[in-house]
């Protein structure tokens, strides 16, 4: 369950760790193994050109106003139109 750290304590937190890497904190003797957690799906969304090619295109056709309902996308499945 992720923790929210604030205030002195966020930053007391920083100083602990430096980006991109591990660090091992104690606590009361016992060792906790802290390390940054890599958006995945970002990476994936980033180096995949044809996903981000309809992303484009899907933000491009919201902005002009031409959406289509899901009946609309089903039946133009069926016709092959898609």
């Amino acid at each position: 369950m992720p923790r929210k750290l604030k205030g002195l304590y966020a930053e007391l937190f920083k100083t602990w760790v430096q980006e991109d890497d591990s660090t091992i904190v104690d606590i009361e003797g016992k060792h906790y193994l802290v390390k940054p957690l890599h958006n995945i799906v970002q990476e994936e969304f980033e180096s995949d050109e044809e996903l981000n090619m309809l992303i484009r295109q899907a933000k491009m056709n919201i902005a002009g106003n031409r959406t289509y309902t899901t009946e609309e996308i089903l039946e133009a499945i069926e016709k092959g139109h898609l």
